[in-house]
């Protein structure tokens, strides 16, 4: 692994999550490739620390699926197999279609400003093929969504969830671009259905575009795997 970052941009409290967010950030935006293993000793020499928080850190990833130990006992970047992504879009559906639902019963004018400003920044990222500010703002999205709906309990089990999305969108939407802008029409009708406080609509609207989501990151996928091949 290449050095994550220098000793002295550490600082001396909450090193357990600056390293979380370190590893994190590099697997999301696949530096560290799928069954890449991360070694304690070799981060811990890296960043000056000692193996206590890099393993601290490397539990945490584990808990939110973005690690997880081999039979030796160490660690490796989880797989994106298709049956993974699936189990996480079938989460999502299932999550996310009560959000939106809650949400417009819930929501307030006081929001709709934030929300129309994070919708229309995300079709401005898709227009200008910034997938990086794309995933930022539908992970802002989500979690501006998350606190209208109010139940804490779901915001946490959708915030674990989060890293692994933002990790399978990295993967596969620069492939298509074109087809990833359809499926934003999707995610706009579930805002607007949140506005005028449509329950039924906003939970319908989030389906469909996780169905749309899901068939972009396979086509996606699909080619990357092809092309592999093909060399």
């Amino acid at each position: 692994m290449e050095q994550l970052a220098q000793t002295n941009l550490l600082a001396r409290n909450n090193l357990s999550d600056q390293i979380f967010h370190l590893i994190g950030n590099k697997i999301v935006h696949n530096d560290l490739k799928p069954g890449e293993l991360i070694f304690e000793t070799k981060i811990s020499k890296e960043l000056g620390v000692s193996r206590s928080p890099v393993r601290d850190a490397l539990r945490m990833l584990e808990q939110i699926w973005l690690v997880e130990r081999t039979p030796k006992g160490s660690y490796q970047v989880t797989a994106l197999s298709l049956d993974r992504i699936q189990h996480l879009y079938e989460t999502a559906i299932v999550i996310y279609q009560f959000v939106f639902s809650k949400a417009a019963e819930k929501v307030s004018p006081d929001d709709f400003a934030e929300l129309e400003k994070l919708m229309n920044r995300m079709e401005a990222s898709i227009d200008g093929n910034d997938f990086e500010l794309y995933i930022t703002n539908v992970t802002k999205m989500a979690h501006k969504i998350l606190k209208i709906a109010g139940n804490p309990m779901i915001e946490r089990i959708a915030s674990e969830l989060m890293p692994t999305a933002e990790r399978v969108q990295w993967a596969s939407i620069t492939s298509l671009p074109d087809q990833l802008k359809k499926v934003v029409t999707h995610l706009r009708k579930g805002y607007e259905s949140i506005i005028r406080q449509n329950p039924e609509e906003a939970a319908k609207a989030f389906k469909d575009f996780c169905t749309a989501h899901i068939e972009v990151v396979i086509d996606s996928l699909n080619q990357s795997y092809q092309q592999r091949a093909a060399k």
